[in-house]
């Protein structure tokens, strides 16, 4: 069998795959990769994949005639060239050029991974033209995998794609949860810097992109409330600014300073070092495929802070892993972040119940194993013994 995996963004596979490719190998796939070439993650790729063959077609996430004509031309070419039994499309813009590629040369087996839709805002969403896009991409798929029963749902209630065509692989996340070694509380590394700058605080943490999508803004109007209430705390920021400058203004704005209210620590390889510190992981975005930073901050045992939308109640369950409220109700995030300070033993609880839930629902072996036999299906082929050595 021959699997061909098409990304948009290099960071993408990198984080998405982490063993799931050499499983397939070692159940007798011939596994290749195609992402976009960058100056970090191709290398860091090669070094955690070095057996997986990569290829690079340099997608643009935004609409470009030119360069998404010459992206399409490269993908013929190369599935022409590979003939690759089943194709495995993630991210919207590779999937839509990748689903096409493969339609004008006949393949009969192309995967759409829904890893989540940006068309999205909470519970609703924005018909125009990436409605019309997601649509297509959907139409054209042999099958389409969700990485979420709520956005499995979500999709078909909004007309998107038809019920028999989309499924979510075991409890949904495309990889699982790595509970037992990265996101296992017994495997961090003490640093005692990171106990110095909470001092003492009740600590809440941020983890993703700095963009108005993922929520830091109204993580920072929970702050700044904080502040207001004479509540002591500490705010842990990790990722990557994308705000264009908004991000520091807003902090500004909300009288809260960078080295005294709040640490930002940037994007990291090994966010969960940090992580380990929270007392509870505030993420209130506004679109989510999955929620994969909220199940991770369970299997830590850390309490987790949201709004109560498809995606993002499937990694985090209210009032047993955390608590999740009505979208963009900021006064209902903070009565929510407030209450775990006030009941350290229901914060506790609730961490615990995570932990025991990621390791029940999102062991990554058994996704491994409930997608391989995806693959065998799609080909006809009979049930096999599976090795779990990775």
């Amino acid at each position: 069998m021959k699997l061909i995996h098409v990304f948009t963004a290099p960071q993408s596979a990198y984080y998405f795959l982490d063993g799931q490719l050499e499983f397939m190998q070692s159940n007798g796939i011939e596994v290749s990769v195609v992402i976009p070439s960058d100056q970090h993650f191709n290398k860091a790729f090669k070094v955690k994949h070095p057996n997986i063959r990569v290829r690079h077609i340099n997608f643009s996430r935004q609409i470009s005639l030119r360069n998404d004509l010459s992206c399409l031309f490269k993908l013929i070419k190369l599935f022409k060239t590979e003939k690759p039994n089943i194709i495995h499309l993630h991210t919207p813009k590779a999937s839509l050029l990748g689903v096409i590629a493969g339609k004008i040369l006949f393949k009969k087996n192309i995967i759409y991974q829904m890893h989540g839709l940006v068309l999205a805002r909470g519970n609703t969403v924005q018909k125009g033209v990436l409605y019309r896009m997601e649509k297509l991409t959907c139409s054209l798929a042999t099958q389409i995998f969700a990485v979420s029963k709520s956005l499995k749902e979500f999709a078909i209630e909004n007309k998107i794609c038809k019920a028999d065509k989309i499924k979510v692989i075991e409890n949904g996340t495309i990889n699982g949860i790595d509970f037992q070694n990265r996101f296992n509380p017994q495997n961090i590394i003490k640093d005692k810097s990171f106990e110095s700058l909470k001092d003492g605080r009740y600590t809440v943490g941020y983890v993703g992109r700095l963009s108005e999508e993922k929520g830091i803004f109204d993580y920072i109007k929970v702050l700044s409330k904080l502040k207001e209430k004479k509540i002591p705390f500490t705010g842990f920021i990790i990722g990557p600014d994308e705000s264009e400058g908004e991000f520091k203004s807003f902090l500004a704005k909300h009288n809260l300073k960078i080295g005294k209210d709040v640490y930002c620590f940037g994007e990291v390889e090994k966010p969960e070092n940090i992580m380990s510190y929270l007392h509870v992981l505030l993420l209130p975005t506004k679109r989510e495929g999955f929620g994969l930073v909220g199940a991770e901050a369970n299997a830590l045992e850390i309490p987790v802070v949201g709004y109560d939308i498809p995606g993002f109640k499937d990694a985090v369950l209210n009032d047993k892993t955390g608590l999740l409220v009505d979208y963009k109700n900021t006064d209902l995030l903070f009565d929510a972040v407030y209450k775990y300070y006030e009941n350290p033993m229901l914060r506790t609880n609730h961490g615990k119940a995570g932990r025991v839930r990621v390791k029940k629902d999102f062991n990554f072996e058994n996704i491994w194993q409930a997608l391989l036999e995806e693959y065998r299906t799609l080909l006809n082929e009979k049930r096999i013994e599976y090795k779990t050595s990775y």
